[in-house]
């Protein structure tokens, strides 16, 4: 008798067609990381910001998925569901396949319910993208925002580091801003879209001039 699946959380980043009565779905897990798997039937429960238990059989690329339980619903509507589908978007070219990072999941969850609890979308996807950002980017995980001075300026690229700049040098970000993101407060309103570009291009570089489809409907 084979042993029964192991069961990890999970949550649904995109879905397609495969078949008339089946989808291929792309997964962020706590346990394996990033994967895709078949889902054959209606499987209601199976749908985008639905924390789910899973668990699936067979090995490959698309294993089959024998276990989809809800275990809490993010009910995300108009701007909030934009900015949830920006941030599957984001996990989905950011992070390789099959390779678990714990951070992933819980920062992910994190973005959902802050923006279902209605947090002001640019302050909830900033934090959202420095969370699911810093796994895979070791300068920004070993950022002590403690060293950071306030009132100085500071450019960061993940080659390079990070460096003090002149005052409102191009790229810059002040360390006022640098030093909420790093915390995971919200950034003060007056450096909003300063800190909103220096992620975007804090992103784009690793994606490696892939665009996110869904950064136009933000």
């Amino acid at each position: 008798m084979s042993a029964a699946p192991a069961v990890t959380q999970g949550v649904v980043l995109h879905a397609r067609a495969l078949r008339e009565n089946s989808r291929v779905l792309d997964l962020m897990t706590a346990e394996a990381g990033r994967l895709s798997a078949v889902v054959r039937g209606k499987a209601g429960s199976v749908q985008p910001f639905v924390l789910l238990d899973l668990a699936w059989r067979g090995r490959g690329e698309l294993p089959t998925l024998s276990v989809a339980e809800q275990q809490r619903v993010y009910p995300l509507t108009g701007r909030a569901l934009v900015c949830g589908l920006y941030l599957n978007e984001l996990v989905l070219r950011l992070y390789p396949r099959e390779a678990p990072i714990p951070e992933a999941l819980p920062a992910l969850l994190a973005g959902y319910a802050r923006l279902a609890a209605g947090e002001r979308a640019d302050a909830a996807l900033r934090r959202a993208e420095w969370a699911l950002l810093a796994p895979l980017d070791s300068g920004l995980e070993h950022l002590d925002p403690a060293e950071l001075d306030p009132d100085a300026w500071y450019r960061y690229d993940p080659s390079a580091g990070l460096e003090g700049v002149a005052a409102g040098r191009g790229e810059a970000i002040p360390g006022v801003a640098l030093r909420a993101l790093a915390s995971g407060h919200a950034v003060p309103d007056n450096l909003a879209r300063i800190s909103r570009d220096f992620m975007r291009r804090l992103i784009d570089t690793h994606l490696a001039g892939r665009p996110l489809r869904t950064r136009s409907l933000l």
